[in-house]
């Protein structure tokens, strides 16, 4: 009997310990959650890695070309013997020619090209020799405010086909539908007319003559417009008022021509408006020049149309042989 009670009372004892343990064990303070960063707001811009830069995260991707240099086409010449080129006008600050050779004998072959002003003189002023054939491109800055105008005389050795071209970092102004397309500059001369009492002189290329063409959809008003030849600074032609060039249509400004269509010389060089002749699917005019031609057969000339408030329209120049004697003359 003893015994039993004291193995109650150890049994006792041992549940009464470990109550107390647990009792001990949930009343101890669980630890509160750490608490969360804040949102960033939206207007915070974004991390970057350790090895990058805020500036290096805004840079585009490798595809993506970065203050890539445009160009844009100025004119393209090309043939088999040496010439003149038309003068051209450099927009920008830097131009470009891009050229191509094509040679029997690369060894002996040679492209030259004298690069002059216009309007200096002919001053030279940059020279340039491609050899060995085949392609490549050199690049020239340009004097802000230098002149602009330049043309090229091309001569060749030993070359089956050359062609450059000239390329501007800056765009032309903006153009219009109304533009000069071609100039026929070497004309007929013609003996002196013993019947004619009011021309005692041969008459010298009346048959050169400027085309333009409207190359829009649309009417073009050119009443006072004014054609001219500023290589030499003369003569000027200006287009009657009440002239309106219809869509798609092309029109002639001849030197000094005469024609038969319209007449006598005489009735149409004295039109009271301006020298004007319209036959189905013909408008020509004419300078009305005296004695002598107007575009140059030596060296290219530049014809510009001006609108009535003095406002460039277009230019055009054109390219002249280099006959075989002038080949050395540089």
């Amino acid at each position: 009997m003893k015994n039993e009670a004291i193995r109650y009372l150890v049994s006792f004892t041992v549940l009464l310990l470990v109550t107390l343990n647990l009792a001990v064990a949930c009343a101890q303070p669980k630890p509160s959650p750490a608490p969360l960063p804040p949102k960033p707001s939206v207007t915070q811009p974004p991390a970057t890695s350790e090895n990058q830069s805020p500036k290096e995260a805004e840079t585009p991707p490798a595809n993506q070309a970065v203050d890539e240099e445009k160009w844009y086409l100025v004119e393209t010449f090309s043939g088999a013997a040496g010439e003149t080129t038309p003068i051209f006008h450099i927009y920008g600050t830097e131009w470009r020619i891009t050229w191509t050779i094509d040679a029997e004998d690369p060894e002996t072959a040679a492209l030259d090209l004298f690069i002059h002003f216009h309007n200096e003189s002919g001053s030279i002023w940059k020279t340039v020799t491609f050899t060995d054939g085949g392609n490549g491109d050199i690049t020239y800055p340009v004097d802000p405010g230098g002149n602009r105008d330049f043309f090229i005389k091309v001569i060749v050795q030993n070359l089956r086909y050359w062609a450059i071209t000239l390329e501007d970092n800056a765009p032309a102004a903006a153009s219009s539908p109304v533009q000069i397309t071609y100039i026929h500059y070497k004309g007929k001369v013609y003996p002196t007319d013993p019947k004619c009492c009011c021309y005692g002189y041969e008459r010298v290329e009346p048959d050169e003559y400027v085309v333009i063409k409207n190359l829009s959809e649309s009417p073009q008003e050119m009443g006072g417009w004014v054609l001219k030849n500023i290589t030499k600074g003369y003569p000027s032609f200006t287009f009657p008022f009440d002239f309106v060039m219809g869509p798609g249509q092309i029109i002639r400004v001849y030197t000094n021509e005469i024609y038969p269509e319209c007449g006598t010389w005489l009735e149409f060089g004295t039109d009271s408006k301006a020298p004007y002749c319209e036959n189905p699917g013909k408008i020509w005019f004419s300078f009305n020049w005296g004695a002598g031609d107007i575009w140059s057969n030596e060296k290219p000339d530049v014809a510009v149309l001006y609108d009535a408030q003095g406002n460039e329209v277009s230019r055009k120049s054109y390219t002249v042989p280099i006959e075989m004697n002038e080949t050395n003359s540089e």
